[in-house]
């Protein structure tokens, strides 16, 4: 476990690290590709879908920079 690369996450970093893979992995809308119903409100499902994902983005990012980024000394 000594000689992992300095990129792996540790293992108090490792949900933050899932949370950002599944965060990419969830923004290619692959699903939604060439649809443009349902409506809601007079726009496509996908924009509300990338709305809320954008937000979520944030506040993961916002959360894990305020808390848990080490200040380098």
């Amino acid at each position: 476990m000594k000689n992992l690369p300095f990129w792996f996450p540790k293992k108090k970093n490792a949900f933050w690290y899932l949370l950002f893979v599944l965060l990419f992995i969830f923004s290619i809308d692959f699903w939604g590709w060439n649809t443009s119903k349902p409506m809601i409100i007079g726009l496509p499902l996908w924009i509300y879908y990338l709305l809320f994902l954008t937000l979520l983005t944030s506040a993961s990012f916002y959360i894990f920079s305020k808390f848990f980024w080490r200040i380098e000394k």
